[in-house]
């Protein structure tokens, strides 16, 4: 579904992804993990249209989108779920809900996916006359990925979902997470929490000052002495 060849990004100088090439296939559920300042961010920025990559390119389904605006990108099945959930804080949670499948025309479907989200997330149908900044950080959280999903996205990009988070919410939220892979939803995952993201990811990614250091899947990683050391605490 995804494929990214060769991709570097710089900010001035300093760079910041440096020959990243990276594969997402339809269905799955792969995560990126690495420390703060790894470029992990970016890469979902990149991917999203929200930065343009300095050399490489990034293929969604054959079709070259690096040279794209990122609305036309969204337009094409991607949905970014960012970091720290940007959420429309004065609107009410329906609202923001509302937005998120603004590219969404079948009101069956929509009507289909709300269903799912109340299910997924039965605090936000509580809430859903509620003002989106008075909700706990939490339930933000899980607005933020109710948003993205109700556009019905081909691939959900999800950036730092458990940040600053309780374990007990970041534990619900992977659940979600989850679920959501279940429904059939592709998902690449960035993700500080290496615990959490090699519990759910079937690929993993370790990037490392903007170079894929490793990669493979669970069992493999949990085999690796620097990865059982510094990510795992093992």
């Amino acid at each position: 579904m995804l494929e990214i060849k060769k991709i570097y990004h710089y900010y001035g100088k300093a760079k910041a992804l440096e020959e990243i090439n990276l594969k997402v296939e339809e269905k799955s559920l792969d995560s990126v993990i690495g420390p703060n300042g790894a470029g992990k961010s970016t890469l979902l920025r990149v991917i999203s249209g929200l930065e343009e990559p300095d050399r490489g390119k990034v293929e969604f389904l054959g079709e070259r989108i690096d040279e794209l605006k990122a609305y036309k990108i969204a337009r094409k099945g991607i949905a970014h779920c960012p970091e720290r959930r940007r959420l429309f804080y004065d609107m009410s949670v329906i609202d923001n809900l509302k937005l998120g499948a603004n590219l969404l025309k079948d009101k069956k479907r929509y009507k289909e996916i709300l269903k799912f989200i109340y299910e997924l997330f039965p605090r936000l149908e509580e809430r859903k006359r509620q003002r989106a900044g008075t909700l706990s950080g939490g339930e933000q959280q899980m607005l933020a990925i109710a948003r993205a999903i109700i556009s019905n996205p081909k691939l959900l990009l999800m950036d730092e979902p458990s940040l600053g988070l309780a374990p007990k919410i970041k534990t619900s939220i992977f659940k979600a997470i989850q679920a959501i892979k279940e429904e059939g939803t592709t998902t690449l995952l960035v993700e500080q929490d290496a615990v959490l993201a090699m519990n759910v990811a079937e690929n993993i990614y370790v990037l490392e000052e903007g170079k894929i250091e490793m990669r493979g899947t669970k069992e493999e990683l949990e085999k690796e002495p620097k990865i059982k050391k510094i990510y795992l605490g093992i």
